[in-house]
């Protein structure tokens, strides 16, 4: 199994090389500053198509941590409750009846 990872990470960044050397052409990119002036940067455009694809990437993967974080808060709440109401149950369990709900609970 490792293998075959090692041979699909390789093939996937001939792929990678590739289409960063066929997208080596520069594109202007224009933006504000904090001063709201406009600037212009020149940048290849693989670099312009990566960024957005990384910054996604991040924000995804973020967001996935924030859920993971929440399930694991509430699988810890209702393992807590479990605990409580197994505990309860054999509190239950182990109180004695009086006579007469021996013989009631025994009617079924």
């Amino acid at each position: 199994m490792p293998a075959i990872k090692f041979v699909l990470s390789i093939l996937l960044l001939i792929v990678i090389a590739s289409f960063a050397v066929q997208n080596m052409g520069s594109v202007e990119i224009s933006y504000y500053d904090l001063r709201l002036q406009l600037h212009t940067l020149e940048l290849p455009l693989m670099v312009v198509l990566v960024i957005p694809l990384i910054l996604g990437f991040l924000i995804a993967w973020f967001m996935g941590l924030l859920d993971r974080f929440k399930l694991k808060s509430t699988i810890r709440q209702q393992k807590r409750a479990l605990s409580t109401m197994e505990d309860e149950l054999e509190r239950l369990k182990n109180t004695p009846q009086l006579p007469a709900q021996a013989e009631s609970s025994n009617d079924y």
